[in-house]
């Protein structure tokens, strides 16, 4: 693609030691405990399409009082994605104003019925499948052979152009364990990274971090390159094509499941993977060790051991958490200098059908402390704290 570019970038995404910098200067300058992290949300279905466009899943035209909270209507692709994407876009601006300064999008998605217990596809993990979810969706930005679907394409950069005029980052994830079937071949997913990366970078965005893979681990992906043995060899791609094809560096990683587990990650693997890597993005849930003293967690523990690692001591790196959904792994996470990013309980921010911006009751105690760490001005929904 070379190095013209087709967009004037506001926005600029650094990584300084172990802060995150915007545009030269420290996120959330002058704020004592969170300056230089990088709050998040996951979004990741803000690009969503099914292109099966055969089930009645996404639909919601008044019979489906589980998601009375929507009214979007009958699910007719590609019509559809766009309207939940431009939905998406309109919301960024409460996002920015609670002091969320980053969200995740993703090429192929998340789990958009996690949680919805009365449809058989919402139980387990889309990984334990062996064609992942493509039996029941087909969500991706990239086709068999890697190359790019434009649609979609059109809808991250819509994402990506908006976020830039608000100075907001996008962690931009290539893959995703329930759609990752799609490829015919290895060789196709490193087409899809290099796509990518020549969609970010030919355009000129400056904002944007890549996440190779959501979640890697041995049990989620199907092809070997999208495991911990193989994945910093992507990680190692896309970095390099930045530099070869566009003369300029382009910050990526990837997100880690079971990080603690040594039958998922061997200590190699972690050292191999995210030595390879600008920043670490880190997950965790509700894995809180109850009865230990303290707030040691499982994030708390993942942080302390990364931390401790040769690598890291030598160049240290932000530590990006960008899947909690409990306050305990937040509070463990930002006590600790590393920041923290919403996956949302129950996944009304990730699941099927979506209602993006600062509302959903169970998820306010994360905007709201948010809002309290960074000073930001975000105008509670319901008037009240607590």
């Amino acid at each position: 693609m070379g190095k013209e570019t087709v967009f004037a970038p506001q926005t600029t995404v650094a990584l300084d030691g172990a802060r995150v910098l915007v545009n030269g200067q420290p996120t959330y300058a002058g704020r004592p405990g969170v300056e230089g992290l990088l709050f998040n949300v996951r979004t990741v279905n803000a690009t969503f399409d099914d292109t099966l466009n055969r089930m009645g899943w996404w639909d919601d035209d008044g019979t489906h009082p589980e998601n009375d909270h929507a009214g979007y209507g009958p699910w007719r692709s590609a019509e559809s994605a766009a309207a939940n994407t431009a939905r998406f876009i309109a919301a960024l601006p409460e996002y920015r104003a609670w002091g969320i300064l980053a969200v995740n999008l993703s090429f192929q998605g998340g789990h958009p019925l996690q949680g919805k217990t009365w449809i058989a596809e919402g139980k387990g993990s889309a990984g334990a499948r062996p064609n992942g979810q493509r039996d029941w969706i087909h969500n991706s930005g990239f086709r068999a052979d890697g190359s790019l679907d434009p649609d979609h394409a059109r809808r991250i950069t819509s994402v990506i152009e908006a976020c830039d005029r608000l100075g907001m980052v996008v962690i931009l994830q290539c893959f995703y364990f329930g759609q990752d079937t799609v490829f015919r071949d290895e060789d196709a997913i490193r087409r899809a990274v290099d796509e990518a990366v020549d969609l970010v970078c030919g355009r000129g965005y400056t904002n944007v971090i890549i996440e190779i893979a959501n979640e890697v681990m041995l049990g989620h992906y199907h092809h070997e390159i999208l495991k911990p043995a193989r994945v910093a060899e992507l990680i190692e791609r896309a970095r390099r094509g930045a530099i070869e094809r566009h003369g300029r560096r382009l910050p990526v990683s990837t997100s880690e499941a079971a990080l603690n587990n040594r039958k998922q990650w061997t200590e190699e693997e972690i050292d191999r993977v995210f030595s390879a890597s600008d920043c670490v993005f880190i997950h965790g849930g509700d894995g809180i060790d109850h009865g230990a003293v303290g707030d040691l967690t499982l994030v708390a523990r993942k942080i302390h051991d990364l931390r401790a690692r040769p690598w890291y001591r030598e160049r240290p790196r932000p530590i990006i958490g960008n899947e909690f959904n409990v306050r305990a792994t937040v509070e463990a996470a930002v006590s600790r200098g590393v920041s923290a990013g919403l996956h949302s309980t129950p996944y009304l921010q990730t699941m099927w059908p979506p209602k993006w911006g600062v509302w959903e009751n169970e998820a306010l105690w994360f905007f709201r402390r948010v809002r309290e760490l960074t000073g930001a001005a975000g105008t509670d929904p319901y008037h009240r704290e607590g």
